[in-house]
């Protein structure tokens, strides 16, 4: 009895170590394919997940979800191809209509100068040089975008006097400044100086003077600050109506305060927002009663050297 006992003890242990050793590489299997899951989130990971028992339903499992990031980076790819190849089109769309819309406007303002029209028909060819100009900035909103978006070049970084460039960048806004009898208040600290590409930068500062121009209603301001951690420029203007304006909306693409009666594309700030995102910077909107805000966290230069 004794030895039936001691038997059934020994059998008892070893189907429990047996079970033990299971449990333990069934769970080490686990958090090794987590990793590797984990792992998957870098589209430039390329191994396949591996697992290191040879459980039947582990290496089914595997198999499964290898075949999943196939198709997933092949979709991916495909994707990419269909977006370049759509680029192309709008790119290549853009620069056709650019070309007689031009002319049109050209021929506009030839009649224009003619002097030889009624009030009437001054009055009508002014709405329509007014609707050409809108569709040609619209088309040159639409290029610019397609080679934003397209574009596989690197970045021309180069130091630049962040102060002074947006001192000029203010200085070019005084015609509708003084035009529309707008208050300034401009805070700029001297010699601040990034590392940046000098064309995307520009796009930045004219997009933010334009927006401005569209939409202040009797107050523009511009502050350029910098600390020991981070150089900031905010643009602000007042709104005429505020309660328009959905701040969660104001980089998407399209967007405008109110379509009915808002100029420009609603490209502006989405293009500045790609451009922040590629040269690696923050930027966001903040409203505050009728105070709109755009702030942009520039890296400093001995970040990027």
């Amino acid at each position: 009895m004794e030895i039936l006992l001691g038997t059934a003890c020994v059998c008892l242990f070893i189907i429990l170590s047996i079970i033990l050793w299971k449990y333990i590489s069934v769970k080490r299997n686990i958090r090794q394919f987590s990793q590797e899951l984990e792992k998957l989130k870098d589209n430039d990971y390329k191994q396949p997940v591996k697992v290191t028992d040879f459980d039947r339903d582990l290496v089914e499992l595997a198999v499964k979800v290898n075949e999943h990031t196939d198709i997933q980076r092949q979709l991916g790819v495909k994707y990419e191809e269909r977006k370049k190849q759509l680029g192309t089109v709008i790119s290549g769309i853009s620069h056709d209509f650019r070309t007689p819309l031009t002319a049109s406007l050209g021929y506009l303002q030839m009649i224009e100068k003619s002097g030889e029209l009624s009030d009437k028909n001054a009055e009508y060819l002014a709405i329509a040089m007014q609707k050409n100009c809108y569709l040609k900035e619209l088309s040159d909103e639409f290029f610019e975008l397609t080679k934003i978006e397209n574009s596989n070049e690197e970045l021309n970084l180069e130091t630049i006097n962040l102060s002074n460039l947006l001192t000029e960048t203010l200085l070019e806004q005084h015609s509708w400044i003084t035009e529309r009898n707008i208050r300034t208040e401009f805070d700029i600290d001297d010699g601040i100086l990034i590392e940046t590409d000098t064309h995307c930068l520009t796009r930045i500062l004219n997009n933010l003077m334009s927006n401005a121009q569209k939409y202040t209603a009797d107050s523009f301001g511009a502050a350029l600050k910098q600390d020991d951690e981070r150089v900031m420029l905010r643009v602000s203007n007042t709104l005429a109506d505020s309660a328009s304006l959905d701040i969660d909306k104001v980089f998407e693409p399209f967007y405008r305060m109110d379509s009915r009666t808002a100029g420009g594309s609603g490209l502006g700030l989405y293009v500045v927002k790609m451009l922040c995102d590629r040269l690696g910077w923050t930027v966001c909107a903040e409203l505050n009663h009728n105070q709109f805000e755009i702030i942009i966290q520039f890296s400093r230069e001995e970040e990027l050297l």
